[in-house]
């Protein structure tokens, strides 16, 4: 009688993985993307949270403080106190018309912006030089005010001004006026 055994395979040696060594790449690779989510992180707080960065057109505003430290705080246009208007919003490349002052607030880190603002004046009431300050001033209407609102037109097309006087046009913003001498 023969017998015959079956073989048996010889098992297989057993490969045991070398640890895995950290890559340096990787590890500068997680670093930057955590620094840039990181970064734009803080950069969408301070966007969110600036009140110039959030600024649209037709916005009013109360523009304070000297022309070299002026200070910008957002008010409803109903408001009394509210002395501009936001013609356009934009980048510090942003172009302004003469016309409009102009309000550029740059943050070391978040956003860069720069607000074409137009003045809003009030009919009847004469208006002087702010002496390092921010725009134009009420004063009383003797000679030494630069000039009287006699005709103030929103959303509308500019007015026909009386003769003498000059109308001082402000589109973006949808403001017009009439201009004339204080006295």
């Amino acid at each position: 009688m023969s017998t015959t055994e079956a073989a048996s395979p010889a098992p297989e040696p057993t490969k045991e993985s070398a640890p895995k060594k950290s890559g340096i790449g990787k590890k500068i690779l997680t670093y930057v993307v955590g620094l840039i989510v990181v970064g734009g992180a803080f950069y969408a707080f301070n966007y969110f949270t600036s009140d110039v960065a959030q600024a649209k057109v037709g916005d009013c505003a109360v523009v304070s403080g000297t022309s070299a430290s002026p200070e910008y705080k957002p008010v409803d246009c109903a408001s009394a106190e509210a002395n501009y208007t936001i013609g356009k919003a934009g980048s510090t490349s942003e172009v302004c018309d003469p016309a409009y002052d102009e309000y550029t607030q740059t943050q070391r880190r978040g956003p860069k912006t720069k607000l074409c603002l137009a003045p809003i004046y009030a009919e009847g009431k004469c208006y002087g030089d702010n002496v390092g300050g921010v725009g134009a001033k009420v004063v009383e209407c003797t000679e030494s005010a630069a000039f009287k609102v006699t005709k103030v037109v929103k959303d509308s097309a500019a007015p026909q001004c009386a003769e003498g006087e000059e109308a001082r046009s402000y589109a973006a913003a949808k403001l017009q006026y009439c201009v004339g001498a204080p006295v």
